[in-house]
């Protein structure tokens, strides 16, 4: 392998979170004031500040808000706060092995709400009193719940037959996003296998290791996926990290989900292709200093091996931890500038060719320069970005007719 791996940009629009930061502080200030119920609302306000006014009442004592594929229903009653969220029903058969992984779920997972079981329907709930609503613990309650609720209800649906209370409401991507999506997910596998292989050959597993992990948390970042899709991808991300293991065994592993992704009929990968409405972010705000953070050690490892001339470590230490901070965060617009810009710049470029480009773009976040580029450069940016998209799309044309015989699937 003697180039970087290609870079496609995320479906969604803009990765920046859209929590309001100065609206917890006041939800701190209120609560501290001892004015819980102005404190409540200005941690939904932190949240989204269009729940309020799109998910509740009138009165404001009752809000009906959807993440994922589960609804959160939020009541305020007699000074208390209840929260439940239908979860599932369960099946016919097959309830033994789905009832102790629930109890596992609340012994293990669950710190304050519980899954209740009521009339064979499981639900999520938790109420306090209103003195007791501490803005930081009722993000914790409402995010113990969202993102709980989210994966277990497609994995139990999957595993034990159970049915879901709530059928969420989605918006499915158009045929032409689909195919476009479907496209560049086998060549995005191919590309990873093809590598793999290389480097495996080579036995330079830590290499073959960073193209399996770095091209799963690729085709999180670029298509979005929800649903059982998403879940599969993001444990095969954990366990590429697992220690309990020899690397070329781990390596396999990454290999074989790569190969089962790409093995995966299209309308089995439609079902988990769509925009969903989410309550509590299943990833953190990102945070400039944090970010910094982050790279410290990582630049510290590229920098060394980009003046030893080590193109190639220097480059997949810097992709590998630019899609990290997509995995684990909701980039600000800022920050994401930088590194897509960077990306799309050194896509399937020479090791040697791309290891400046990339090394500048981190040197710049680490120095927190995150300056706006003045029009001429912008304006190279963007024919770099349209070229760089009619060679991806060139690429993929002539990839997908050596993959099918010229014949798309």
């Amino acid at each position: 392998m003697k180039k970087t791996l290609s870079f496609n940009l995320s479906m969604i629009a803009s990765t920046e979170s859209k929590m309001d930061v100065d609206a917890f502080d006041r939800s701190t200030d209120a609560f501290d004031n001892k004015d819980y119920l102005q404190s409540f609302y200005a941690l939904l306000d932190y949240l989204n500040p269009e729940i309020r006014k799109k998910y509740g009442n009138a009165a404001g004592t009752e809000f009906t808000v959807p993440h994922g594929s589960i609804v959160v229903n939020v009541k305020i009653e007699n000074n208390e706060l209840k929260v439940t969220a239908p979860f599932m029903n369960l099946p016919e058969k097959g309830r033994v092995p789905l009832l102790r992984q629930v109890a596992g779920l609340n012994f293990n997972n669950m710190d304050l709400a519980q899954i209740v079981l009521k009339d064979n329907q499981l639900s999520f709930e938790y109420s306090c009193p209103m003195a007791l609503v501490n803005p930081y613990k009722m993000y914790y309650v409402l995010q113990e719940i969202c993102c709980t609720g989210d994966k277990y209800d497609d994995e139990f649906a999957t595993k034990f037959g159970a049915v879901r209370i709530y059928e969420p409401e989605v918006t499915p991507y158009d045929q032409a996003t689909i195919d476009l999506v479907y496209d560049t997910i086998q060549l995005t596998c191919n590309e990873a296998l093809e590598a793999i292989k290389y480097f495996e050959n080579a036995r330079k597993f830590g290499f073959a290791w960073n193209i399996a992990s770095t091209s799963l948390m690729k085709v999180l970042y670029y298509a979005h996926p929800q649903g059982q899709l998403m879940n599969d991808l993001r444990k095969a991300v954990y366990d590429l990290d697992r220690e309990d293991l020899p690397l070329p065994e781990i390596v396999a592993q990454g290999k074989k989900v790569i190969e089962k992704l790409q093995a995966m009929p299209k309308d089995s990968m439609v079902e988990d292709l769509y925009y969903v409405e989410t309550f509590v972010p299943n990833k953190r705000r990102s945070n400039l200093n944090n970010i910094q953070s982050n790279f410290e050690k990582p630049f510290e490892s590229a920098t060394a091996a980009f003046e030893q001339d080590d193109a190639i470590s220097c480059c997949m230490i810097i992709i590998y931890n630019f899609y990290c901070l997509y995995y684990y965060n909701n980039v600000q617009d800022d920050v994401n500038a930088v590194v897509t810009r960077a990306l799309i710049k050194s896509s399937a470029m020479s090791w040697e060719e791309a290891a400046p480009i990339l090394h500048e773009a981190m040197e710049k976040i680490i120095d927190g320069d995150l300056t706006v580029e003045d029009e001429t450069d912008m304006a190279d940016y963007m024919a770099t970005m349209q070229q760089a998209m009619q060679g991806f799309t060139a690429n993929m044309q002539n990839m997908m007719s050596s993959l099918f015989g010229g014949k798309k699937k």
